[in-house]
């Protein structure tokens, strides 16, 4: 009687088998890294709008206890900074490749958009963004002395020394500057008064006058902040705001110093309209690479040049977020 011969699989179907398994794995792998792309996004998203919320939630605060006299000084003023050599005293790493100076990025006044859609989210407010600076109160546990309060993006590594040399990432933050109230009080009601102003790199010591113009590093707000800015209006008698800053394209310095008569670059608000631009993780990459190891990186052909190029990967890795408050009565 013949033995029966020992059951086994055929090459063929090993074959069939192997394909199944490896279109199964496949299938199982582009779910996972859907998944995981959606969850990190889902992250991304929860951390820039966290940050976003506290910067706002700040400035509410700050602007909300502005306070204004007809004394001749300036007790809020605001810049936007468009040449590179004007940003080296404010504590900015400069380097070839940054956010681009110029039209690219100066774009204070929209072009028309829809009616429901946030005008100010659809602007770019130069190379520094506002350098917003002011006279506030109740920024203490201890009491509501008048203490000046800076905001103003930076761009310099997150740890360490402002140099080229540091190995830190280099990333743009909004820093939140709040001079001492003493130091305040010596310095004068005037924001922008030279003992507020220096011409030196090296950040300021905190709470110190001139941390106004180059901030501390530890008084950094939101990293990845690649645009801020400001509208300043009035109210009409009908109700109707009115902006007063910017006025158009190229007015990039407003200086409240008097109320009521006062032309429009000199008056004091009654209604701002806040802006930041938050990058996303990956945004934030791209851009570092763009910025620090660019010479090896192509410029894209839809792009006619580096300003656009930057731009084009900024609006598509990042979010805007916007906030409209409503400023004190204005004293005399």
């Amino acid at each position: 009687m013949r033995s029966r011969g020992k059951l086994a699989f055929t090459l063929l179907e090993l074959l069939v088998a192997m394909t199944i398994t490896l279109i199964l794995a496949g299938l199982m792998l582009a779910v996972l890294t859907n998944t995981l792309r959606l969850w990190q996004r889902t992250q991304e998203d929860f951390s820039a709008s966290s940050s976003a919320s506290l910067a706002l939630d700040l400035i509410e605060r700050d602007l909300r206890a502005a306070v204004f006299r007809k004394d001749g000084g300036t007790w809020l003023a605001c810049d936007v900074i468009d040449a590179p050599a004007l940003l080296a005293p404010h504590g900015w790493l400069i380097q070839t490749g940054m956010k681009p100076a110029g039209t690219e990025s100066r774009r204070l006044i929209p072009e028309p958009v829809d009616a429901a859609t946030p005008l100010i989210a659809n602007v770019r407010f130069g190379l520094s963004g506002a350098w917003l600076r002011f006279l506030s109160t109740n920024v203490e546990t201890d009491g509501s002395l008048p203490m000046a309060v800076s905001y103003q993006i930076v761009r310099r590594p997150v740890s360490g020394a402002v140099a080229s040399s540091n190995p830190a990432e280099t990333r743009y933050t909004l820093f939140r500057s709040a001079v001492g109230s003493d130091a305040t009080f010596a310095t004068g009601n005037d924001v922008t008064a030279p003992g507020y102003a220096g011409i030196s790199t090296t950040p300021s010591a905190s709470r110190n006058p001139k941390t106004l113009m180059n901030p501390n590093s530890s008084d950094a707000l939101a990293t990845n902040v690649v645009d801020f800015g400001v509208w300043l209006h009035l109210r009409n008698s009908d109700g109707t705001l009115r902006r007063i800053f910017p006025a158009d394209n190229d007015d990039l310095v407003h200086a409240a110093r008097d109320s009521g008569g006062a032309a429009d670059p000199n008056r004091f608000p009654e209604v701002v309209d806040v802006m930041v631009r938050i990058l996303s993780d990956q945004g934030a990459d791209l851009i570092s690479e763009m910025e620090t190891g660019g010479a090896h990186l192509n410029r894209p052909a839809q792009y006619e040049s580096d300003a656009a190029w930057w731009w084009g990967v900024v609006e598509s890795h990042s979010r805007v977020y916007v906030r409209r408050i409503v400023l004190r009565g204005v004293t005399s």
